[in-house]
């Protein structure tokens, strides 16, 4: 792995410009290379602002979605219409705005079944779409990330025994304090990525962002353990969330 490159911009709407710039340039360079990009959302509110500028008239059309598959690195465990869902949100933002067929849209599916077979369905979705051998792990060109105030990220929670899962890509999982159970990418699926992008923005991340970033003492911060064995990852923060990194 690279040393983290750290994208700082003026503010929010800076931020998701760039961010649409950068999944732009990468999705046309891997499509002319292997004729298809894949790409893991994140839930939240920063990232909605990204997926609004995707979808906004100047960038929707520079877009090659015939050749774009979305995934999800999470998921709530709530039905896809529920306004928790990270798909309803997705598809609010940017599935409803732009011509991408339905078989690019690969989602997790959370109803009719349970949370451990939601994430066997959804590693077999990933399998199949990857063509995995048994034991592979996919390389997703690029996996959405964002940051919580604890430094969870995905649905990857400090002190979680989902942490320690290694031999498979989907788990179910729950946090204390958490309402809703989630579904997740595990750590290793996320550390195959080809490209990682953190996404980070407002002043109450700052303090988590520095620790994660400037801090090199062992803490349980899931956000640190994000370490693409063959890949690299950008973190993309406007100026409130870096207002407290040193360097």
């Amino acid at each position: 792995m690279t040393k983290p490159q750290i994208n700082i911009a003026v503010n929010y709407e800076d931020l998701c410009e760039r961010v649409t710039e950068e999944i732009l340039v990468l999705s046309s360079q891997k499509i002319v290379k292997q004729d298809k990009f894949t790409i893991a959302l994140a839930g939240g509110s920063t990232p909605k602002g990204i997926y609004e500028c995707m979808a906004s008239p100047y960038y929707r059309d520079e877009f090659k979605w015939e050749k774009i598959h979305l995934f999800w690195g999470d998921e709530r465990w709530v039905p896809h219409q529920d306004q928790r869902s990270n798909f309803r949100m997705v598809s609010d933002a940017l599935i409803s705005k732009v011509k991408i067929p339905s078989g690019n849209i690969h989602p997790v599916r959370t109803e009719a079944c349970d949370p451990e077979s939601s994430a066997r369905l959804y590693e077999k979705v990933i399998g199949d779409v990857f063509k995995l051998k048994k034991e592979e792990f996919p390389v997703f060109d690029l996996i959405l990330l964002g940051i919580g105030q604890d430094g969870h990220t995905s649905s990857l929670f400090p002190g979680n025994p989902s942490l320690a899962v290694k031999d498979r890509l989907v788990i179910p999982t729950s946090q204390e304090g958490i309402p809703e159970k989630r579904i997740t990418l595990t750590l290793p699926a996320i550390n195959h990525a080809a490209m990682v992008f953190f996404l980070i923005s407002g002043s109450d991340k700052a303090e988590v962002v520095a620790e994660v970033l400037e801090n090199n003492k062992k803490m349980n911060y899931p956000a640190k353990q994000i370490k693409p064995d063959q890949g690299s990852v950008n973190w993309f923060l406007d100026q409130a969330a870096a207002s407290k990194l040193r360097n």
